[in-house]
């Protein structure tokens, strides 16, 4: 049953993904539990997005609201233009290769309902094959904890983002995506909100991440990711603070195993 108490906007990123974009709209539309508004950010697409996103708001005025990127500003950027423009007072983030299923939003506010200290909500998801169905691997084979989650974010925990539902006066303290990490401006964002708040976790699929030739994941490069996290990991290091010194030599000893098995690949 739908409340005024959680406000769900959404916001879709897409760039030159056309086809997979209708799916995602389609999937947010569909959802049980209505959103609030649905935001749909292109960033500079040449390929009819733009034709595709006017229909929408063409059908769904007041509902579907659209933003037009002069020119590419990277996903951060995109991003963050339509997260200044959010009126809900929960914010969730898709991108436009990606589905929800159906009763994902559904089952966050139940699960913000039943931990009513938590003003984050995530799932578990799905990698995918690029039909969007193919199960490739299921990204949580073990429920991740609920309540504070900043040491389990800090572990080199990516991905979060794809799922969650956060409280939009949280996000904005947050300052939104950090532009400098066009490939990981979600981890950041998303260790700020583990050190602000408690989370709560649904422990269902509710998210298919598309793997396909032309998504982010593939295009960059290994040095680019390795750069990327290295200053990840200095930026990351006031956050935690508030943790004891062994728990932060755990987690950095945790990042520089990592950061050294990626070196080895390049």
């Amino acid at each position: 049953m739908q409340t005024n108490d959680h406000r769900i906007s959404i916001i879709i990123t897409s760039y030159n993904k056309r086809d997979y974009l209708v799916e995602a709209i389609d999937s947010v539309i569909g959802q049980t539990y209505r959103p609030y508004e649905i935001i749909l950010a292109d960033d500079g697409s040449t390929d009819g997005s733009r034709e595709t996103i006017q229909d929408y708001m063409d059908r769904y005025p007041g509902w579907i609201k659209g933003i037009f990127q002069p020119e590419n500003l990277g996903i951060p950027g995109n991003r963050n233009s339509a997260l200044r423009i959010v009126t809900g007072n929960y914010v969730g983030i898709l991108d436009g290769d990606d589905l929800f299923m159906p009763t994902k939003l559904e089952k966050q506010v139940a699960a913000l309902q039943a931990n009513p200290d938590a003003r984050v909500v995530h799932t578990n998801f799905r990698h995918v094959e690029e039909d969007g169905v193919t199960e490739i691997e299921l990204r949580f084979p073990e429920p991740p904890p609920q309540g504070d989650v900043l040491v389990y974010v800090a572990m080199f925990q990516f991905g979060l983002l794809r799922t969650l539902i956060a409280d939009y006066e949280l996000v904005q303290k947050a300052g939104f995506m950090d532009e400098r990490y066009p490939m990981y401006d979600g981890e950041l964002l998303t260790t700020q909100l583990a050190s602000m708040c408690q989370f709560a976790y649904v422990d269902e699929p509710l998210v298919n991440k598309r793997k396909h030739p032309g998504g982010d994941s593939v295009t960059n490069t290994d040095i680019e990711k390795l750069r990327e996290r290295l200053s990840l990991y200095r930026d990351m290091q006031p956050l935690l603070a508030r943790l004891d010194d062994r728990t932060i030599k755990s987690i950095n000893a945790r990042w520089k195993k990592r950061l050294a098995k990626q070196l080895n690949k390049i």
